[in-house]
């Protein structure tokens, strides 16, 4: 087996390309990690949107049941029946 030696540049080129890929792929793990992230987030707001859409409809039926079919003019704090 015939052994030869590499240039200084060369080496210097190899440990660069070694130090780059490093570095990509710490940059890979970090937005993994910020995606991550961001999908627990995401999954707490889903949670937050059917907890509060359920209130919703639950405040809805109860003024229909109070006030009948209307609407409601928050500004004014009034219903308008429809009949």
């Amino acid at each position: 087996m015939e052994t030869k030696q590499l240039t200084p540049e060369e080496v210097q080129t190899i440990k660069t390309i070694r130090q780059e890929r490093s570095e990509i792929t710490d940059q890979f793990g970090e937005i993994e990690i910020l995606i991550q992230e961001y999908e627990m987030i995401k999954q707490d707001l889903k949670e937050k949107l059917s907890s509060l859409k359920k209130r919703e409809v639950k405040v809805g039926q109860e003024l229909q049941e109070k006030y009948g079919s209307g609407t409601i003019d928050i500004e004014k704090g009034e219903f308008v029946s429809s009949i």
